[in-house]
């Protein structure tokens, strides 16, 4: 019984010294206070990386987006222009305008005020 008593006093001693401090004064534990802030900076790390790794492969995620929805414009696009450069078509725009095509060589145009 008193052993039982005796553990009781003892439990509650070290429940006291660790709320009341005096755990973080003794000598073993100021032997650890170099591993335990060491310990602290990696959990620091390791949340910060963790985040970036998030951000980094939501910007990843819509960079792919981007460019599957460019790419997609630019076959459109493409398309698009493929039709409007036919010669034929370009043929018709000219003579449309007065142009015409030349079958000779270009000539230098001169305007005499």
């Amino acid at each position: 019984m008193e052993e039982n008593g005796h553990k009781e006093k003892k439990r509650k001693n070290v429940v006291g010294r660790v709320l009341g401090g005096d755990v973080l004064q003794s000598k073993e534990v100021l032997r650890q206070v170099p591993l335990i802030l060491l310990l602290c900076l990696y959990g620091i790390a390791l949340v910060y990386n963790r985040y970036r790794i998030e951000d980094l492969s939501r910007q990843k995620i819509e960079l792919q987006n981007e460019i599957n929805y460019l790419g997609q414009k630019r076959i459109e696009q493409q398309k698009h222009f493929q039709e409007t450069v036919k010669i034929s078509q370009i043929a018709e725009l000219l003579d449309s305008t007065g142009i015409g095509i030349t079958a000779g060589p270009p000539y230098e145009l001169t305007i005499n005020n």
